[in-house]
């Protein structure tokens, strides 16, 4: 797994923090206030909802503080993602590879080609990914909310856009190093398949309740996936 830093690389680019950086412990903590509080009215009201006014009350700091840290609003939004990116790294997706990547290896490092010993752990797999999504619904539902306004602001903002493909490329190359692991053929396509249906799973969760998630419709969508592309001999 990658370390999480001040920046996100994929594919060898780096992304930083755009705006004014912090020289004292204490102005640094007030930069990161800042930018929770923008993180939390993107929660809120979606991306369009970052407002120096708007984010200045949300963080209880003078108006001339988010105006000095970040020149313009589209400084402040693209440092809010960096921020909301690193977050969803380090506490949300990182957990999940490392327990999946751990499953994998607990069961020889490989799913069998064929019988019912693939069938098992092709289940269990399904079934603990799809537990994921239903823990992230019931208890990191904010940060599903960011990451989907985040992606639908990128398709206006061309800041936005580069910042939304590197966090993309960043969670399909971990899942693309799973699937290799998993014996899966043609491991990039799987990646991008697995996250696009990862995403449609999560959209579709935001629009219900927890309580109303369909974890047995989900868990098949992902076992035709492992099954359709698994090696086969």
């Amino acid at each position: 797994m990658y370390p999480v830093a001040n920046n996100i690389m994929s594919d060898g680019v780096s992304v930083s923090y755009q705006g004014r950086k912090a020289s004292r412990a204490r102005s640094e903590q007030r930069r990161k206030a800042i930018l929770e509080a923008a993180l939390r009215l993107v929660v809120k009201e979606g991306v369009r909802g970052v407002r120096h006014r708007a984010v200045a009350k949300e963080a209880d700091v003078p108006l001339s503080a988010t105006t000095y840290y970040f020149k313009d609003i589209s400084d402040l939004i693209t440092d809010t993602f960096t921020l909301f990116a690193e977050k969803a790294m380090s506490d949300v997706v990182t957990p999940i590879y490392t327990e999946v990547e751990r499953f994998i290896e607990n069961n020889g490092g490989k799913v069998p080609d064929a019988g019912p010993v693939r069938n098992q752990l092709v289940e269990s797999l399904a079934s603990m990914l799809v537990g994921f999504i239903h823990h992230e619904l019931k208890e990191e539902r904010d940060h599903l909310l960011a990451e989907q306004a985040f992606m639908h602001e990128a398709l206006r903002d061309p800041r936005l856009r580069d910042m939304a493909k590197h966090y993309y490329d960043y969670l399909v190359n971990d899942m693309h190093m799973l699937c290799e692991k998993m014996g899966v053929d043609e491991p990039d396509i799987v990646a991008e398949i697995l996250m696009a249906t990862i995403f449609r799973i999560e959209q579709e969760g935001l629009q219900k309740s927890a309580e109303e998630f369909d974890a047995d419709r989900a868990k098949r969508m992902l076992k035709r996936i492992f099954h359709t592309f698994l090696v086969q001999v």
